[in-house]
């Protein structure tokens, strides 16, 4: 999604924007409050994030059931994500957090895309990364590796452009100290060009809990 979003930024659109939980929008902004990542920035791996954004693009994902995940890309390296379930009022938020990419590449191959996707690439039940163990998030029950989990998102930017993306995701995470989490979110991004041709990009993006007293809607 960042490869992409740096070529499809745009002119911003003249028409009011669609808000979300928060009152998030396309032209919005935010700040957060960095205090929870600077007492423990020496045990996080994740950059440690600046207080002020300005979103580019907008993603939502449809779970079913009146639950949504609720996506705000940057004009940087980052998007907070917040889930929601029944509604878009601050009682309905279940969960906000902040990721960084810490990687994204293209992927050149059918051949190459199937097994970046396959259980035994994507889905083990543990994770050595970066001199850290992580544990699988979803579906952690399970035993063995599982096969990443299908999302359809729709996409839109500030230049009026809208599409879908076909995520292929696995979460991790590890226990940073007591009751603080970071978590890796590894991602297949399928898109298809304007001659159906299917484009696919890996990414990986360090993620922490953003409380919702720390953040703060601009715009």
């Amino acid at each position: 999604m960042f490869s992409l979003l740096k070529n499809l930024l745009g002119r911003a659109d003249a028409s009011a924007p669609a808000k979300g939980p928060l009152g998030l929008h396309l032209h919005a902004g935010f700040t957060i409050d960095t205090l929870l990542f600077r007492l423990c920035e020496e045990e996080l791996l994740i950059t440690l994030p600046g207080e002020e954004y300005t979103v580019g693009a907008c993603g939502s994902f449809d779970l079913g059931a009146g639950c949504m995940i609720h996506r705000y890309y940057t004009t940087g390296d980052e998007f907070l994500q917040i889930s929601t379930s029944g509604g878009l009022e601050s009682h309905n938020i279940d969960d906000i957090k902040l990721f960084v990419y810490e990687e994204s590449v293209g992927v050149s191959g059918e051949q190459a895309w199937r097994e970046m996707l396959s259980a035994k690439a994507m889905g083990k039940t543990t994770l050595r990364w970066r001199d850290c163990q992580w544990q699988r998030v979803f579906n952690a029950e399970e035993r063995g590796d599982i096969e990443p989990i299908y999302t359809l998102e729709t996409v839109s930017n500030q230049a009026g452009a809208r599409w879908e993306v076909h995520n292929f995701m696995m979460a991790y995470q590890r226990e940073v100290t007591t009751d603080i989490f970071e978590y890796l979110l590894l991602n297949g991004e399928e898109t298809f060009n304007a001659r159906n041709q299917p484009e696919w990009i890996y990414s990986r993006a360090l993620g922490a809990d953003i409380p919702l007293t720390s953040l703060k809607v601009i715009g």
